[in-house]
C-alpha cells in the first residue's frame, strides 16, 4: 500500500501572530529595539513579508502594538507586594521585585534602554502609561507621609531611578564595585533597600499609621468600639 501524503500543517492567524511575537522577542533580546530588523523578525517567524505587512504598516507600527503588553511585569510586582500586610514590607517587596525582574536580559530592560535612547511616539507612550499606572501608588505613599516632613515620592524616584541605572549599566561595568546581575550584588542592594525603607518609615507619626489601620478596619465593617479596643487595648 502506498503511504498517504502527510497533511501540511496550516497555521492559524493566532499561530502566526504568536510566531511573530516570539521572533520579535528573540530579536529584541539579541539586538535591542533599535537594532532589530523587520527582515530578521520575518525570517525567524517563518512567514512571507506580505503576511507581516498585511498586519502592520511597518516595524514601528508593530512595536507600537507589541510594547502594550510589556509593562504587565510591573502590575504583577505590585500585586505580589500588596499581599504583604505591613506598608513598609509592601514597599520593600515592590523594590526588590523590581530588582529581580531586571536582573536578567528581558524585553522590559530593553524597553527601558530604548526609552532612554530614543524619544519616539512609542517610547513616550509606554513611559507615560507606566507613569499613569504608578500614580495611584505614589499618591497613597504621599498621603501616608504627608505630615512626616519627608518627600517620600521624590526619594523613591531616586531609588527606583538608581535601580534602573544599575540594571542598564551592568553590561558596561560594575557601579561602585556592585554588579546587580550577580547574587552577591543583588543581595547587597536588597539589604540596602531594607535599611533605606526602615529609615524612611521611621519618620511616620505612629498616629498616622494607626489611622490608616483604623480606616482599613472600617472598610472591613468593624465598628468604632472594636477598632479602638484593637488599637488602644
Amino acid at each position: 500500500m502506498e503511504s498517504q501524503p502527510q497533511k501540511r500543517y496550516r497555521r492559524t492567524k493566532a499561530d502566526i501572530a504568536e510566531d511573530i511575537r516570539k521572533a520579535a522577542v528573540d530579536q529584541i533580546l539579541e539586538k535591542g529595539f533599535s537594532g532589530s530588523l523587520v527582515t530578521e523578525i520575518i525570517k525567524k517567524a517563518k512567514i512571507e513579508p506580505p503576511v507581516f505587512y498585511n498586519r502592520y504598516k511597518d516595524l514601528d507600527a508593530f512595536f507600537s502594538e507589541f510594547v502594550k503588553s510589556c509593562d504587565y511585569w510591573l502590575v504583577d510586582i505590585a500585586k505580589e507586594a500588596a499581599k504583604q500586610e505591613s506598608t513598609k514590607v509592601q514597599y520593600k517587596s515592590l523594590l526588590k521585585g523590581l530588582i529581580d525582574s531586571l536582573r536578567g536580559k528581558s524585553v522590559m530592560l530593553e524597553l527601558l534602554r530604548w526609552e532612554i535612547a530614543e524619544a519616539t511616539d512609542t517610547t513616550k507612550r509606554t513611559a507615560t502609561i507606566r507613569e499613569m499606572f504608578t500614580t495611584p501608588l505614589t499618591e497613597n505613599y504621599r498621603k501616608l507621609f504627608a505630615h512626616s516632613g519627608v518627600d517620600f515620592v521624590a526619594l523613591s524616584a531616586i531609588i527606583i531611578g538608581g535601580i534602573y541605572y544599575l540594571s542598564l549599566h551592568r553590561e558596561t561595568a560594575t557601579f561602585c564595585g556592585i554588579d546587580v546581575a550577580t547574587d552577591e550584588g543583588s543581595a547587597r542592594i536588597s539589604k540596602a533597600i531594607d535599611g533605606l525603607a526602615d529609615i524612611l518609615f521611621s519618620h511616620i507619626d505612629p498616629r498616622d499609621s494607626k489611622e490608616r489601620i483604623a480606616q482599613k478596619m472600617r472598610e472591613k465593617g468593624l465598628d468604632e468600639n472594636t477598632i479602638n479596643e484593637c488599637l488602644n487595648g
